[in-house]
């Protein structure tokens, strides 16, 4: 019984820490006060400041001397740079984003499926003097919110999408997509073969309609996604008929880089193994479906 409880109370602490990480890595420009630590992951003022003081002690947080405000800190960045070596198909894709970068002048992300969200690891900046920074490198988003969220959840069984919605409702709660616009763009997404969204993510901006995405999957050999390449822009730059030059050369560059890089790609298809005391099941092998456009 004693082991049950430390063991809970260890991952009670992963947990909000982890919770932490990720609000000050949401609020990396301006860092945040101790009281916004703890209404955005939910703790109280002595969790929070206990932890906040751990962490800063461990170069995982810095505190701005000054302001007293929270910042991530340094040791993330040399942390992140291991994790990215993980993915070894991430710096053999930056050809593929600078030439789509230098042909648009729009930026152009690299996104991969892990679990059940899709995870930015490349990004290459365009030189259009209006630019659209939806994301950066490290950002997480729950499969089916974003561009290239969509691309990755369209590609999987209706069994897997089914799954994947009911068990991860919470975390889009939090994104301006009810379960009805979502499926609908799922369905548009199966249809065309590529995910556009000119949805703002966030609550409270879906009237901001002058930024929109397009993302092409990468898939492996079963037809599965498994990453994406996302371009974001101001509206007009993918308004009709350049939308489809800009579709060209996504999928161009996608098909690419599933020629060149087949068996990295095969070796990152999720597997879902059976475990202990839970119902999991493998994503069974889906059809491709991104030459319908």
């Amino acid at each position: 019984m004693e082991r049950k409880e430390k063991g809970a109370d260890l991952n009670r602490n992963v947990a909000r820490v982890t919770a932490i990480l990720d609000a000050l890595a949401h609020a990396s420009d301006q860092g945040l006060r101790l009281t916004d630590v703890m209404q955005t992951a939910r703790l109280n003022k002595a969790t929070a400041h206990r932890l906040l003081a751990s962490l800063t002690a461990y170069g995982l947080a810095d505190q701005h001397p000054e302001t007293g405000r929270y910042f991530v800190g340094l040791r993330l960045l040399s942390l992140s740079q291991a994790a990215k070596k993980r993915f070894t198909l991430a710096p053999l894709v930056e050809p593929a984003l600078m030439r789509i970068s230098q042909q648009t002048q729009d930026t152009v992300y690299f996104v991969v499926r892990t679990g059940d969200e899709a995870v930015c690891i490349g990004c290459h900046e365009g030189s259009f003097p209006i630019r659209v920074l939806t994301l950066y490198v490290g950002d997480r988003r729950p499969l089916g919110i974003n561009a290239s969220g969509l691309a990755l959840l369209a590609s999987l069984p209706d069994e897997e999408v089914e799954r994947i919605l009911a068990q991860h409702g919470a975390a889009r709660a939090s994104f301006p997509f009810d379960d009805i616009q979502l499926r609908r763009m799922l369905s548009a997404t199966r249809r065309n073969g590529y995910a556009y969204n000119d949805v703002h993510l966030f609550k409270g901006m879906e009237k901001m309609t002058n930024m929109a995405a397009i993302a092409m999957p990468i898939c492996c050999s079963d037809g599965t996604a498994v990453a994406a390449l996302h371009l974001t822009a101001i509206t007009q730059r993918l308004e009709p008929p350049r939308r489809s030059s800009v579709i060209s050369l996504l999928q161009r560059e996608a098909r690419g880089i599933e020629k060149t890089f087949r068996p990295i790609l095969d070796g990152m298809r999720p597997h879902r193994e059976e475990t202990a005391g839970t119902d999991v099941v493998a994503a069974v092998p889906s059809r491709r479906r991104r030459d319908r456009q």
